[in-house]
């Protein structure tokens, strides 16, 4: 969540019953561009890549990842197994929009 949100869990913003996680559920989906770190942004947009779409996959991702119980968790290989679902979207989104 840091890395695409590029904010910490002990970013000002946070307190009390807000947190890195509510924050970022509370976006998903509509408000994803609005959360994203800047860079990113500037980044995907540049190349034509459907950015809220793969910051919305791979914030659900993240937020899965990181459930209160760790039983809920999402495991390591499963997350590996969504991040290259992930990636293999994103080259073939990023192939469809340059031809």
């Amino acid at each position: 969540l840091e890395m695409f949100t590029g904010k910490r869990p002990t970013y000002e913003l946070f307190g009390g019953d807000l947190t890195l996680k509510s924050y970022t559920k509370s976006a998903l989906p509509e408000r994803v561009l609005d959360i994203a770190d800047k860079s990113i942004l500037h980044t995907g947009l540049r190349v034509g890549f459907p950015v809220s779409e793969c910051l919305t996959l791979l914030l659900e991702m993240g937020l899965r990842c990181c459930e209160e119980s760790p039983a809920n968790r999402l495991g390591t290989s499963e997350a590996t197994k969504e991040l290259i679902s992930i990636r293999e979207r994103f080259f073939k989104a990023r192939r469809t929009y340059r031809h």
